[in-house]
Order: C-alpha cells, then sequence, then structure tokens
C-alpha cells in the first residue's frame, strides 16, 4: 500500500511537468511580397497525413492574401505548359520511410527534376518507431539526396526534419513513461536521433527546413521536450495537435507560414 501510494504521488507531482503548456503562440504572417515570389516559382513537394495538414495551412494563408495569385495543384509532375505552380503529391506509404524516399527519387527522375527550381519531401512521424534503424535510414537518405543533387544541380532539393508526437497527457501516460514501457516516447527518441544526424550533415546549409524545431520551439524559445531513456528529447508541442501528431488549426498555420517564408528565400 505504501508503495502504490509513493508512485501516486509521484504521478501526480509529475503531471505539473507534463503538457509543455505556454501562451498559445500565433503563426506570423506571410507577406504579400513573400507570396509573389513564390508564385514565380515551380515546387515539389512529396507527402503524407501531417503533409495534408500543411497543405490546408497553405490554402488558408491564401485565402487571407485574396490579391495573390500562387497556383497549389495535387499531381505527380510538373507541366511546363501550366506555368508556375505549388505542385504536391502523396509518395509511399505511411509506416515505411523507404518507400517514400524512393518514391520522391523515381518522381523526380521521372520528369520533376528537369523542371522543379525546388523541390522536397518529408518523413511522418510514424515512419519511426522504437526500432528504427536510424543510421541505415540516415545513409540512403544521405545518399539519395546527394544523387538526386549532382543530377539535377538547377533544382534547389530542401532537406526538411522529420515531425514530432505530443507527449500523452494524464496519469496513465506517465506511469508508462516511469515504468519504461512506452514506446511512442521511444519512437521520438529515434526521430530526434535522426533529426539530429541531419542538422549535423546540413549545418549551414540554406535548404535545411527545420520541421521539428518548429513544432517544439515555443516564440519565446522554450522547447517542449520528454526525457526518454535518461535523454531530454524535443517532443511537439500540445496546443499544435488535437491526436497527438497530426497538425491542428494552429499547428498547421505556425507551419504553413514558416515554410512559405523559408520556400520564398531559397534561390
Amino acid at each position: 500500500m505504501r508503495l502504490f501510494t509513493g508512485l501516486a504521488l509521484v504521478v501526480l507531482v509529475s503531471l505539473g511537468s507534463v503538457g509543455c503548456t505556454r501562451q498559445q503562440p500565433l503563426a506570423e504572417e506571410v507577406s504579400p511580397v513573400e507570396l509573389n515570389s513564390l508564385a514565380q516559382k515551380s515546387i515539389f513537394f512529396g507527402h503524407q497525413s501531417v503533409g495534408w495538414n500543411i497543405i490546408q495551412g497553405i490554402e488558408e494563408t491564401l485565402k487571407a492574401q485574396p490579391t495573390v495569385t500562387l497556383t497549389i495543384r495535387q499531381a505527380e509532375r510538373i507541366d511546363a505548359t501550366q506555368g508556375p505552380a505549388f505542385v504536391h503529391a502523396e509518395i509511399g506509404q505511411n509506416y515505411d520511410p523507404l518507400s517514400k524516399l524512393q518514391a520522391f527519387e523515381r518522381l523526380v527522375r521521372a520528369g520533376i527534376g528537369d523542371r522543379a527550381q525546388i523541390a522536397f519531401f518529408k518523413f511522418c512521424y510514424v515512419d519511426f518507431d522504437k526500432n528504427t534503424d536510424v543510421d541505415q535510414l540516415f545513409t540512403a537518405y544521405q545518399q539519395t539526396m546527394a544523387d538526386l543533387s549532382q543530377a539535377y544541380p538547377q533544382t534547389t532539393f530542401v532537406y526538411v526534419t522529420a515531425p514530432l508526437m505530443a507527449p500523452e497527457q494524464g496519469a496513465k501516460a506517465l506511469l508508462k513513461r516511469l515504468l519504461g514501457r512506452n514506446d511512442e516516447a521511444l519512437a521520438n527518441l529515434k526521430r530526434h536521433q535522426f533529426n539530429e544526424r541531419l542538422r549535423r550533415a546540413y549545418a549551414g546549409n540554406a535548404a535545411l527546413f527545420d520541421l521539428a524545431a518548429l513544432e517544439a520551439t515555443y516564440p519565446d524559445g522554450t522547447l517542449c521536450t520528454v526525457t526518454v531513456a535518461n535523454q531530454t528529447v524535443p517532443c511537439l508541442i500540445v496546443e499544435y495537435t488535437d491526436d497527438g501528431g497530426h497538425l491542428n488549426g494552429l499547428g498547421r498555420q505556425v507551419v504553413a507560414a514558416q515554410l512559405l517564408k523559408f520556400l520564398a528565400k531559397l534561390d
């Protein structure tokens, strides 16, 4: 009984540090100048579910700027006769990161590489679990992106960190963490390890879009973090999601705005 009471006390005390709740952040406004710059570029974005959240955020941003004409098109190729556009498509399968890497390479070599000024894709949070071989995945990623950059020097390839998940909430979730049984927290560790490899490899590269850092960082610079295997690991800000992984209205507005501003600055 004493053991149970002590454990319950630990859970209750620790709950105060879970959730990363701070002042709710707001999305930065994207200027017409930035949007007009993007409207002149041919861009390809490969994605799955979180990508759809971002696309929705972009479309919402455009609705607030009715004087800007930025074409958003879903397609697996860029049609040179249709003019500049932000083209996007679902690639690969969730839970299989290599399928996304291979699909992106296939589409780039099938014509996108000859027409896109900017091309990129992103993994999803579900592409990582506690058993992911981070070194193997990153080696394949880095080699593929290097090969594509060499084959299509006129295209700027963007490197995107993997999105995160928010910490599970409540006493049950905390108890799992205390007992070392939180597989999702271990998956977040794998995402973080991959992202750290990406940051080191492309440090100083203007084409690195740090989606994970954006998801985990409040406007005042404070990080949302959890402790996993005695390591401090970034996590998705809880105010940015309704289900722990996908971006809600606020989350997609914040990410979409930062992505548009980032792309507008690229050559």
